[in-house]
């Protein structure tokens, strides 16, 4: 299944929970202004990696495994932040006449 299909079922999701009353939060992009799974990632395993340091810190949360914590961490920030970069500019091109290019001969 490609990115593509993966977003469109989870968006087909979250509507449908969101009409039984149920709500599914996504984290809002800066950005885009729309929720975004990637960015949802990145704070659910950001959180997790907080959990797992508390925890061995205190002893008493016990349960989540650092190194997996972090590795989730990373492989989800680099989905988002890979993602924004290859998406960064959004369709748009430089449309510089060869009139305003003062380079232009």
């Amino acid at each position: 299944m490609s990115i593509n299909g993966f977003l469109s079922k989870w968006k087909e999701f979250v509507v449908k929970m969101n009409d039984k009353g149920v709500p599914v939060p996504m984290v809002r992009d800066p950005n885009t202004q729309e929720g975004s799974v990637s960015l949802t990632l990145v704070a659910v395993s950001s959180l997790l990696v907080v959990v797992g340091i508390v925890g061995k810190w205190s002893g008493r949360l016990g349960g989540v495994d650092i190194n997996n914590a972090l590795t989730f961490f990373y492989a989800s920030s680099t989905l988002y932040f890979g993602h924004t970069w290859v998406h960064k500019d959004n369709g748009k091109e430089d449309k510089i006449s060869k009139s305003d290019d003062p380079d232009a001969k």
